[in-house]
């Protein structure tokens, strides 16, 4: 008989397959990233539909089959606003460095509880959130180090240097708020550092910089 586990999950992403199911890579508190097929979800008589799309926080109930984990039950845990566009790209970011950096099935509660306040959008207003958390993610994975120690630490003055200290400590409260010039210097300093690591690009923040740029001529349009 198979056995059924519930989790604590945040649905990092979900794929429409067959006629009527999704299938899921969550990132659960308990173990880590997992795949899970949820069968019939699409159907409008679904009551976990819903709750089962990117970026969602939930309780779900997964049982491990032959074919694979299935998903049986799921309820929305905790609200996520993602209706903004700002919220929804910054999100899709945050999502992307952690399918990169991620390992199957290997827990990592510090890491999900720093994704659930990114993407519940605790941060300042005034300080990039996909940038602290970018930080904080490099640091827990002991990827940041070298933007510390290392040939990059030449290039950031003492106040960009002060900041990623404090960001990548959980203190982004605390940090002095940087100018556009200096966000987008760590910003690159930290893609390189992940492209080192992973061997390859992300592509969520570019696609992000192109819709931002498009919205805003739209409205300059309008006006």
């Amino acid at each position: 008989m198979a056995h059924s586990q519930t989790y604590e999950a945040i649905v990092l992403k979900a794929y429409d397959v067959g006629e009527a199911d999704r299938f899921l890579i969550l990132f659960t508190r308990e173990c880590g990233k997992i795949s899970a097929r949820a069968r019939g979800v699409r159907k409008l008589s679904s009551r976990m539909g819903g709750h089962l799309l990117p970026c969602q926080h939930i309780t779900v109930n997964v049982v491990e089959g032959r074919a694979g984990m299935l998903v049986t039950g799921a309820q929305r845990k905790s609200d996520v606003q993602t209706a903004a566009l700002s919220s929804f790209l910054q999100n899709e970011q945050g999502i992307e460095l952690l399918l990169a950096l991620l390992p199957e099935e290997d827990p990592h509660p510090e890491v999900f509880d720093l994704t659930l306040i990114f993407l519940q959008q605790c941060h300042g207003k005034t300080i990039d959130p996909h940038l602290t958390f970018t930080l904080q993610i490099l640091s827990l994975f002991g990827i940041l180090p070298g933007l510390q120690h290392d040939e990059y630490a030449s290039i950031l003055t003492d106040g960009e240097r002060c900041f990623v200290q404090e960001c990548s400590k959980g203190k982004w409260v605390d940090a002095a708020e940087l100018n556009p010039s200096s966000q987008k210097k760590i910003h690159e300093l930290c893609d390189q550092l992940i492209k080192n690591h992973i061997h390859r690009d992300l592509h969520a923040q570019n696609i992000a910089a192109s819709l931002t740029k498009n919205s805003e001529c739209r409205i300059q349009n309008v006006e």
